[in-house]
């Protein structure tokens, strides 16, 4: 016989588990840290053609401000938000945070949406005077002077699509979860070659 749906169980893994070292590392030499940032959650939210839905949106759901153009803003909780394009946003959140923001979805404006792509990705901080040699071997972007604190990107490392944004001492790159491996390996060997 078979398990009904209410008594299967999800089980959740990092993007990035399986190529880190038994600390949480996939990298970690002198002056370059590399590791996988886990338990966040990504909502992606898509607006509408109503600045004053949106924005009241933002700030009712997620008490964040809309950032502009390539831009980040932060808010409660170590919440950030992302322009990815002019009606879709990306929403990063602690595990506590999304579960106080799911009772206010249903306040939603009309033609604004919201939906849960936390499985999709994984992000990986980089730390260290090297970080900046490290990704120029495979980014497309310029990173050590166009990425400044509180921009975000999306670009490609290697063939693969990812997302990087800045915040503080820290680098931080999101990558979709079925380009982990691929790109855990570039990192991996052009981190050798440092």
């Amino acid at each position: 016989m078979s398990k009904s749906k209410n008594e299967i169980e999800p089980i959740f893994r990092s993007t990035f588990d399986p190529v880190t070292d038994g600390d949480g590392f996939l990298i970690n030499q002198k002056n370059l840290i590399s590791q996988e940032v886990s338990g966040n959650s990504l909502l992606v939210l898509r607006t509408s053609k109503s600045s004053t839905n949106n924005t009241k949106a933002a700030k009712d759901i997620f008490n964040l401000k809309l950032p502009g153009a390539l831009e980040m803003t932060n808010g409660d909780n170590d919440s950030k938000c992302f322009w990815i394009s002019p009606d879709e946003f990306w929403v990063l959140l602690k595990p506590n945070h999304k579960m106080e923001i799911e009772g206010k979805l249903a306040s939603l404006p009309t033609g604004v949406s919201i939906s849960d792509n936390s499985g999709a990705y994984g992000i990986l901080e980089f730390t260290g005077d090297q970080t900046n040699n490290l990704l120029a071997r495979w980014m497309s972007y310029d990173i050590e002077d166009s990425l400044k604190d509180g921009k975000a990107v999306s670009t490609t490392f290697g063939q693969a699509p990812v997302f990087v944004y800045r915040h503080k001492q820290s680098l931080f790159m999101m990558v979709r979860h079925s380009f982990s491996h691929y790109v855990a390996g570039l990192l991996k060997d052009s981190a050798k070659r440092l």
